[in-house]
């Protein structure tokens, strides 16, 4: 139960605006040290349902094997539309994510998954570093990053 407490004051921390701003202009350049959010739309072709999920499985296996800097890892249905999915991931900072974009077992899945969609978009939320979101745009991604304007991230360490 404790686990369960404890991942839901992630999950709420975390998608809350993740950038601590300090007193100074000067210091509001986003280094991508801390935790942050990234959300991806898909949407599977009609007939791609099952092939969609059995990828994203093992993709997710991979991930999870290959990435300690991957701190959350979900792939979740949409409930309004069985095509619909979302993966929805916590990284440790933007130098994970850099990690994510080259490690192989996300390339593969990428271009095997990508012919059975009809769309994949991502969200960043939080502090990212400008050189992975540029990176991330670079795949050919639609890719939107929300600004925080302020927030904290709770150190959960027992």
């Amino acid at each position: 139960m404790k686990f369960v407490a404890t991942l839901t004051t992630l999950l709420i921390t975390l998608t809350s605006p993740l950038a601590v701003f300090a007193d100074t202009a000067d210091s509001l350049a986003v280094t991508g040290e801390k935790p942050f959010v990234l959300i991806a739309r898909l949407h599977a072709r009609p007939s791609e349902v099952d092939a969609v999920l059995r990828l994203s499985e093992a993709a997710d296996e991979a991930v999870k094997a290959s990435e300690p800097g991957m701190l959350l890892h979900t792939f979740d249905q949409d409930p309004s539309d069985p095509l619909g999915f979302v993966w929805t991931e916590v990284y440790a900072n933007s130098a994970a994510l850099a990690f994510h974009l080259e490690n192989p077992p996300l390339q593969k899945y990428l271009a095997d998954v990508n012919p059975l969609l009809d769309s994949f978009t991502v969200e960043l939320y939080g502090e990212v570093s400008a050189e992975v979101v540029n990176m991330l745009r670079f795949t050919g991604t639609p890719t939107t990053h929300f600004d925080s304007k302020f927030g904290y991230v709770r150190d959960l360490k027992p």
